[in-house]
């Protein structure tokens, strides 16, 4: 059978490619002419090579063959450039034992001559054999055992007792084993207590009726090959119908495993190498019985370590922990060990999901999709720039699903909110003037409203909705929809950021007279809210309110569109450095003073008609930071005819006193 086989393997070889011949120069042995070339190729069949071997070599002699030159390939890498004499020793020695192809591989010889010689040379021969190449010398064959070469190719076979495996290299041990219905028994690994086969895998299956679980036990020599590191190269994995898998290979293993199934799969492993001994053990059964927990995050009543099939428990939840599976909202139920040893019914206990919280515009989650279940963490933070959050934006979620804040209270309690930032502007210089004032640069005093036409007056935002100003700008017009601009220093600016109003709110204790200057100027403040949110940006911003603990004093200053000549108002926003003086300082000309004043004044500069309602603020005009924020002091109320006289003072309402009415007056708005 095996000559069978090597003759009909041969008759391809035969027929197609010649087992031997020869190949020379043109002209050989008489000598090749000028310009004369050779392209000479042969190729082997599979499993063979083909060996050249040169027996004379007589080319004209030139500096690195340019002249005349022999150039032999294998699978078209170039192994040799040769030219000049060369005797059949020093082919052998140097030549003829590198010309050779791959298995199933070519050689390709090329050979030119250029156009003369100084004298007549003969040229080359050569001889040339198709040979069987033997893959068994090849270490990398993949045969794990035993070896075979035929012509044209290999086989791999096995010592007794192993079998091939489908990929025709690996030998290996058939060692499954099946041991259904017996209770008990012994199991060893392959050869056993002589070192264990390589490329094992060994399938021991143990099976019994339901009610039953098999206790294993080791015995003698645990000893399977692992890594230094601890790392199984060969193992034994106990793989029980229920449960987790567990795989071993340090010598350090239990003795006993109790398996909790009624089928347990046990699976050995082994690589190509090694001398280790292997395992043994024992396996009998035993009633089988129930453990806990019935599921993660719970409790189980009574608690004992184990629990005959039969027996019945409630199981609860823990804390912060739902059944959600269940339609209504218990956190406990009863389950019952069954033969199988698994609990019946089996319902997880989910955290509870206190879920993402309705947000305020301008906020948002600090991160990204984060987890909002039970004692998990949210925080958030405002989506622009010129908004900041009020608190601390740090939530955890509670047992009851409800967002917590580190004082204990729920998020809609305590929720926080994206407020203005106020009191900033952009970097400016200090110093100017109101009447015969500086000229404000744009973004400077963000918060300045006008009111353009009649009555021409000042107002200053204070949030992305209200607005405050003097009582008597507004007086009569409660009920009249009022425009403000806003970001902008030209009066006759033709894009300035418009409010309507909706409410106007003049504060309860203000003598009305409508439409006019009152005789008493006390409490002369009024609230107004707009229609819409006003579009904050670089160029309009709210100012602050002062604290309750800030008494009005030093230097500050006021701004405003009014007049800055004696019968004319200022096309643009001017402002000015003013000094608070105590109100026995202040000339009131006539007109009752009172403690909700303030007044005020500087150097040839002075509030006038058409300032009215504007901000006396602080501290002065370029020296606020995110940690000093400009404060609206005063709101420009009155003062004697006749702007920027030395003698007399303009007087402004207190906004400090007020700080109480403002707050409930927006909450309830």
């Amino acid at each position: 059978m095996i000559v069978f086989c090597v003759i009909v393997l041969l008759f391809p070889v035969c027929g197609s490619v010649p087992l031997a011949g020869w190949v020379q120069s043109p002209g050989h042995p008489r000598g090749y002419d000028p310009y004369s070339n050779l392209t000479w190729k042969k190729c082997a069949p599979t499993g063979h090579k083909i060996t050249l071997t040169l027996l004379h070599l007589d080319l004209e002699e030139s500096f690195e063959c340019e002249d005349d030159a022999l150039k032999v390939f294998a699978d078209k890498v170039l192994l040799f450039t040769l030219c000049g004499r060369k005797s059949v020793k020093e082919l052998q020695a140097s030549v003829n034992p590198f010309l050779q192809s791959l298995p199933g591989g070519c050689l390709t010889v090329s050979f030119l001559a250029d156009y003369s010689n100084t004298e007549r040379h003969t040229g080359f021969r050569g001889f040339y054999t198709i040979q069987d190449v033997d893959e068994c010398m090849d270490p990398e064959n993949e045969c794990t055992q035993l070896c075979n070469n035929y012509i044209g190719g290999y086989r791999c076979f096995c010592r007794p007792n192993y079998i091939l495996d489908n990929d025709n290299h690996t030998c290996k041990v058939s060692c499954s084993e099946d041991h259904t219905n017996s209770k008990e028994g012994v199991l060893m690994s392959p050869d056993w207590p002589r070192p264990y086969p390589e490329n094992s895998v060994c399938s021991y299956t143990l099976a019994v009726e339901e009610g039953l679980q098999f206790e294993l036990t080791f015995l003698d020599v645990f000893d399977l090959e692992k890594k230094e590191n601890g790392e199984c190269i060969d193992s034994l994995t106990i793989k029980p119908l229920n449960g987790k898998a567990e795989t071993f290979c340090k010598r350090d293993i239990p003795s006993s495993l109790l398996t909790r199934s009624q089928r347990v799969e046990i699976i050995f492993r082994t690589d190509h190498k090694g001398t280790n001994r292997g395992f043994r053990l024992s396996y009998k059964t035993r009633g089988m019985k129930c453990t806990g927990p019935v599921t993660t995050k719970s409790s189980m009543i009574p608690q004992e370590s184990e629990y005959p099939t039969g027996s019945k428990v409630t199981v609860k939840c823990d804390k912060g922990h739902v059944l959600k599976s269940l339609e209504s909202a218990e956190d406990k139920y009863e389950a019952t060990c069954q033969k199988n040893g698994q609990w019946s019914p089996l319902i997880p206990c989910e955290p509870v999901d206190c879920s993402i919280p309705d947000l305020s515009e301008f906020m948002d989650l600090s991160e990204d999709d984060p987890p909002t279940t039970y004692l998990n963490k949210i925080s958030f933070k405002c989506t622009n720039e010129y908004y900041q959050l009020t608190k601390n934006g740090t939530f955890t979620c509670n047992a009851e699903g409800n967002w917590e804040s580190e004082s204990g209270q729920k998020f809609t309690e305590d929720m926080p909110k994206c407020e203005p930032v106020c009191g900033m502007n952009k970097d400016t210089s200090s110093g100017g003037r109101i009447f015969g004032g500086r000229p404000a640069e744009i973004g400077q005093i963000p918060w300045q409203l006008l009111h353009r036409i009649s009555p021409r007056g000042g107002a200053s935002l204070i949030s992305d909705y209200w607005a405050i100003t003097a009582a008597h700008v507004v007086d009569g017009y409660e009920t009249t929809t009022m425009s403000w601009l806003g970001g902008m220093i030209d009066g006759k600016s033709q894009n300035p950021v418009t409010m309507e109003t909706e409410k106007i709110i003049i504060h309860p204790n203000y003598q009305k007279v409508g439409r006019g200057s009152p005789s008493n100027y006390n409490h002369d403040i009024a609230l107004i809210k707009m229609s819409k949110r006003v579009p904050l940006g670089r160029n309009i911003r709210p100012v602050c309110l002062p604290k309750k603990t800030d008494e009005p004093k030093g230097d500050a200053t006021i701004s405003g569109f009014g007049r800055f000549l004696e019968e004319k108002n200022s096309r643009y926003l001017l402002y000015g450095p003013v000094q608070i003086y105590p109100l026995n300082k202040c000339d009131s000309v006539g007109l009752p003073v009172t403690n909700n004043m303030i007044c005020a004044g500087g150097d040839e500069v002075d509030s006038c008609q058409g300032d009215s309602g504007g901000p006396l603020f602080s501290p002065v005009l370029g020296y606020g930071s995110p940690d000093n924020p400009y404060r609206i002091t005063g709101i420009v109320s009155w003062g004697p005819r006749g702007c920027g006289n030395k003698s007399y003072k303009g007087f402004y309402t207190k906004v400090q006193n007020y700080l109480d009415w403002i707050k409930e007056t927006m909450e309830k708005n």
